[in-house]
């Protein structure tokens, strides 16, 4: 039976220090926050939704808190565990690609409520979906069968070889969707709003017609 990876030093550090650089960056930037701080961008970055302070200061950090320790109560209760012990890699992945965007993101609000100067989240924001979505096509084939990450369809869940070929093929429409995010900002609208559509539908909607199609060709 194959060993299963504990937590270490080398497994959670990204994780710790992101949180506390969120609370140290809240605690810097609190008194000078005006009373009321950017929350939300619409697809012309132009500010659509608003904070309190405190709310801003407190939010993020306690969502990345409650995301990292939602992620090894995911890990226990996983019905395919071995499976899920050998895509360790992706999970901390997504785990720390997930820490290092919600600080990424309550850097650039607190930027923009220091400052009070529009900031360009609708560059900002595409980009950093885009590299998660190249990154997870980089990883994608290497994912095992498991109830909690991957392309979970009712048909890659019922069959190794179709989860195995989904996810080959998950690769590279998540790259091609994320490419697609990237260059986002290079676009006028509303280009810039159908253009990542697209990526989204090309990255998630393929493969699970894909696993469908599999599907039906494996009862044959």
């Amino acid at each position: 039976m194959e060993k299963k990876m504990k937590p270490s030093l080398k497994t959670e550090w990204f994780s710790v220090v992101t949180i506390l650089a969120a609370l140290i960056i809240g605690w810097w930037a609190y008194p000078n926050l005006p009373d009321m701080v950017p929350s939300h961008w619409n697809i012309a970055g132009e500010v659509d939704g608003w904070s309190t302070r405190l709310g801003h200061t407190l939010g993020i950090p306690a969502t990345m808190l409650g995301v990292y320790l939602l992620f090894p109560l995911i890990r226990k209760i996983e019905p395919r565990k071995l499976h899920f012990e050998k895509s360790i890699g992706f999970y901390n992945l997504i785990r720390n690609f997930l820490m290092g965007f919600f600080l990424y993101i309550f850097v650039i609000a607190t930027w923009a409520g220091l400052s009070n100067e529009p900031v360009p989240m609708n560059t900002f924001i595409p980009f950093a979906i885009g590299i998660l979505f190249i990154l997870l096509g980089n990883y994608m084939s290497q994912i095992k069968s498991n109830f909690f990450m991957g392309i979970r369809t009712p048909w890659t869940l019922s069959s190794d070889t179709v989860w195995q070929k989904t996810h080959l093929l998950g690769g590279y429409t998540f790259v091609i969707g994320g490419i697609l995010f990237v260059f986002t900002p290079f676009f006028p609208e509303p280009f810039n709003f159908y253009i990542p559509i697209t990526g989204i539908l090309i990255a998630a909607l393929v493969p699970i017609v894909y696993s469908y199609i599999l599907y039906e060709q494996g009862k044959k």
